[in-house]
Parts: structure tokens; sequence; C-alpha cells
């Protein structure tokens, strides 16, 4: 009963990170006429400074950190942090919400996937039934669903969005197996100091991003006079809150719920992400989803857990 509870609790902690990044595609969604490497910037130089900050306030920084482990940990933030937020900014921007909350949305299949490729290739067919679920929803979404009076079109701008939506899954899968095997291989580093070196690290890359959009985009302090003071204090708190709940507080968590439970159940409890998503995104735009919309959600999400089913069955574990 107490093992139980304590894995109920671990759960609960890892649905807490999920809820909090779930609002990470709605902030980018509320803040669409601000370039997104100027809130990419923004989250992760407030996400390095919080976690600097409750490095030192806890005694937790002065650690030496070995050289191979801070470069890890520059991989891992970039996958997990900067490189990704900045491509799903992009994704959000060209498509809106739905579209990369979806796609996102299958990081669990996409994990499980690369474990079967590495190591159980033969396993694969018993994922297929998961994946053609997962499939026929995004198709019905794509190009069943109706807006208003007209069908939804794949513009442009929507397949750009994609395509964007596309490279940040690429990179949060890689950081999903990295950072959970190095946790379970590097168990003399807390949670909580992990994820104030990813944070630190995060502000450093964020920094060489703010080089990146000066020289290359053009982007400086002035582009913010073009915006009134209400969209100013919108956009301080929208990055505010992204650093310091939805960086810091959400890693944290989830650091310490990775370690105490299995990919399977981990990966059923990212699902969640998608579902916080686009609750969120619905309210923000006062509606409810259209008929196909929701067939499709539903089905993407009975594809993912069929996956994970399938793959505890045949001992996927990564």
């Amino acid at each position: 009963m107490a093992r139980n509870m304590n894995s109920n609790f671990y759960v609960m902690l890892g649905i807490g990170a999920n809820a909090l990044w779930g609002a990470a595609f709605i902030v980018p969604y509320a803040l669409h006429d601000f370039p997104s490497e100027l809130i990419t910037i923004f989250r992760y130089f407030v996400y390095g400074v919080t976690s600097i900050a409750v490095l030192l306030l806890l005694g937790l920084g002065n650690v030496r950190i070995s050289f191979p482990i801070f470069m890890a940990a520059n991989v891992i933030s970039f996958c997990g942090n900067v490189g990704y937020y900045l491509f799903l900014t992009f994704g959000i921007k060209y498509s809106g919400f739905v579209y990369p909350a979806l796609i996102i949305g299958l990081l669990p299949v996409s994990v499980i996937l690369f474990g079967a490729c590495q190591g159980r290739r033969q396993s694969l067919l018993g994922l297929l039934p998961g994946i053609g679920l997962i499939v026929f929803g995004i198709v019905l979404i794509n190009f069943l669903s109706v807006n208003d009076a007209s069908g939804l079109t794949l513009d442009a701008d929507h397949v750009r969005g994609i395509v964007f939506s596309l490279m940040a899954l690429s990179l949060l899968t890689i950081y999903c197996i990295a950072n959970a095997r190095f946790l379970k291989s590097n168990i003399g580093i807390s949670s909580l100091r992990w994820a104030g070196l990813l944070g630190i690290c995060a502000l450093l890359q964020s920094l060489l991003l703010t080089l990146f959009a000066y020289v290359f985009v053009g982007h400086d302090m002035s582009v913010f006079t073009a915006y009134s003071a209400d969209r100013l204090i919108a956009f301080m708190l929208g990055v505010v809150f992204l650093g310091v709940f939805v960086s810091y507080v959400a890693m944290w968590l989830w650091n310490v719920s990775s370690r105490h439970i299995s990919s399977i159940v981990a990966g059923r409890v990212l699902c969640l992400e998608t579902i916080f998503a686009l609750a969120y995104g619905y309210m923000l735009d006062a509606r409810m989803p259209h008929s196909f919309e929701l067939l499709g959600i539903c089905l993407i999400v009975l594809g993912g857990y069929l996956v994970q089913w399938c793959a505890g069955r045949a001992g996927l574990e990564v």
C-alpha cells in the first residue's frame, strides 16, 4: 500500500509538470505579435537567473561539475529547452496551437519507437495499430476539420508550422531519452541541482541566441518601442511565467518523477501535456473543438495509449 501511494505521488508530480508544460504552447500563442526569438531568449534568461538564485540560496552551487557533465548538460539543455522551444514557437506562430500541440503529443510514441528501432525491430509490428490510429487522427484534423464555413486547408504557413513542430519533437525526443539515462546513471546529482545546471546552460545559450538575433535578424531593444504598455506588460508576465514555472518548477517536478516511475508510465503521463495544451488553447479562443478536431484528438490519445500498452507488453523500456 505504501509503495502504491509513493508511486501515485510521483505520478502526480509528473502530471503537475505536464500541466505546466501545456502552458508553454499558449504563451507564444497569446504573444503572437512578438518575435519567436525574443520569447525564447527572455524565457530562458529568466530560467537561468532563477536557477542561479535557487542554487545559491540552497547552497547547491558549491559543487564542482566535471567538463564532460557540463557538456552533456549543454546538449541536453539545448534539446529540451532553447532549441526545442525556439522551433515550437515558430510552429505556433505559423500554424496556431492545435498542430504543434498534437505533434508534440506524439512524444511518448517517438520515444518508444526510438527504443524499438534501437534493439527490438521485431516489436515494431505490434506498434503499428496504435501508430495507424495516430496517423488517422492527424489526417482528420488536417484535412477534414471545418473552420467556420470553409474547410481547413494546409497552406504554406501551416506546412511551415508543422515542419518546425516536427523539428521540435525530434529535439524533445532526444532530450527525454538522454535526460532519463543521465539521471539514472548519475544518482549523486540531485534533481534540483540538475534542473539548476540545465537552467544555467539555457541561460548561456539564450545569450548566444541574443547575439545571433542581433547580428543576423537585426533584433535589438528598440523592437519593444513598437508595442503598447499593455502588450509589454503581457510579454514580461508571460516570459516570467515561462521561465520560473514552466521551465524551472516543471523541470524539477519531472526530474523527481522520472527517477521513480517507469518509462511506460512516464509515456502515459506525457500524453497529458497535449490535453492540457489543447484545453488551455480552446479556453483562450473561447470555443469548443469542432467535431472532427475532437474525434482526431481522441484517436491520437487512444493511439498513444495503445502504442504504450503494446510497448509495455513487449518490454520496450528506454
